[in-house]
């Protein structure tokens, strides 16, 4: 999981004839300018557009070259040049489809959403607001405090600190905040309104002491063009991994196959974990580190080994095959090279190998096996 950078781009749209002129600076040489290579960085993104917002800055941008498009003028067309720019030379960082946004004021969000990135394992980014919200701001017996304002104002638009720079790369997003007066915060309203979720799959997911989450997921429908909104889920403050997991585990979602790696000797094989709590629970014991198990053959049928911790049982009757990983009695992990009938839970599968080079490769007697996610 990856936690993103960010820069300031709100308020681009807005920005339309904005100028500086480049003869109230020190002069700039252009020509030797054009000809060096300039590599910008988010900060120069977040420095243009405060200047072009008449907001202070904290670098002095007397030497700095932001006349992209060498016109003279410092304006909105040098800014989206300039990100442009940025985001053609920042490398790929993330094969990752899906993202976790999230506001919280006072943390019960950010629980829940970093249960679902364990969960997930998807990217993540905390929406934070640019004036940020103290105690006095949300306190719901004041009627004249900051968070009463905004949200009996459904045109407010909460500035955020460090808005994400793109949303492109993903499909999904998993978009959380707390219910403030039975709606959606205002500043989910700003982060909603800055970027196109047209084309994307969008979650949303709550917390609350007693309001639902029906009146958010309406106004979110309505406020932007969304591709695909599936029903979110409230949560309190007291929920608990397993509640987001089996909510995550309800949704109608594609969900990427979780892979292990074995290792067995100087042989390392790839397995596919199964669609069960105990897989789960196998995978999430996996996430602290590898395991090496000590394994012995029993049966003529298979290697077992018994497993530091525990595991959650989902015992059915199976006849095994060859490459089968079965958890017996919840706390023994065994490799399956031959046939055997019982009751007892399946991990997973190894993949592409026959019953010949999976014998061939555990071999006779004890062996150390180490497993590991991919």
């Amino acid at each position: 999981m990856k936690k993103l950078f960010s820069a300031s781009l709100a308020g681009i749209t807005l920005l339309t004839f904005a100028g500086f002129h480049t003869d109230d600076m020190k002069e700039i040489d252009v020509v030797s300018t054009a000809t060096e290579s300039v590599a910008y960085t988010i900060e120069d993104v977040r420095n243009l557009q405060n200047f072009l917002l008449a907001k202070p800055t904290e670098e002095n941008l007397k030497d700095k070259f932001y006349d992209l498009n060498y016109d003279g003028v410092w304006n909105i067309f040098d800014l989206c040049l300039m990100k442009r720019e940025l985001l053609d030379s920042m490398p790929e960082t993330t094969e990752n489809n899906t993202i976790v946004v999230y506001f919280s004021r006072t943390g019960n969000t950010e629980k829940i959403a970093e249960y679902l990135l364990d969960l997930t394992d998807a990217d993540s980014y905390v929406i934070e607001a640019a004036v940020p919200y103290t105690d006095e701001d949300i306190a719901y017996n004041n009627a004249s405090c900051r968070a009463n304002q905004e949200q009996n104002d459904k045109t407010v638009r909460p500035e955020i600190a460090e808005p994400i720079l793109s949303l492109d790369s993903y499909d999904t997003v998993f978009l959380g905040y707390p219910i403030w007066w039975g709606q959606e915060p205002r500043i989910i309203d700003t982060f909603l309104e800055s970027y196109d979720f047209s084309e994307k799959t969008v979650i949303p997911f709550c917390t609350s002491a007693s309001s639902g989450i029906s009146t958010s997921e309406k106004n979110i429908a309505n406020l932007v063009p969304i591709g695909n909104q599936l029903a979110g889920k409230r949560f309190s403050a007291s929920a608990s991994k397993a509640d987001v997991s089996v909510w995550y585990e309800s949704l109608p979602l594609e969900k990427a196959e979780q892979k292990l790696q074995i290792t067995v000797r100087d042989t390392i094989l790839t397995a596919t974990l199964a669609d069960n709590s105990s897989a789960q629970a196998f995978a999430e014991l996996l996430k602290k580190g590898e395991i090496t198990v000590d394994m012995h053959d029993y049966g003529s049928f298979e290697k077992v080994g018994e497993l530091p911790e525990t595991l959650p049982r989902n015992d059915e009757q199976i006849t095994t095959e060859a490459g089968d990983i079965i958890l017996y009695l919840g706390n023994n992990i065994t490799i399956y090279y031959d046939v055997n009938t019982w009751n007892f839970t399946k991990l997973g599968h190894i993949d592409n190998i026959t019953q010949n080079e999976l014998k061939s490769i555990l071999g006779e007697g004890n062996v150390s096996i180490t497993f590991a996610l991919k």
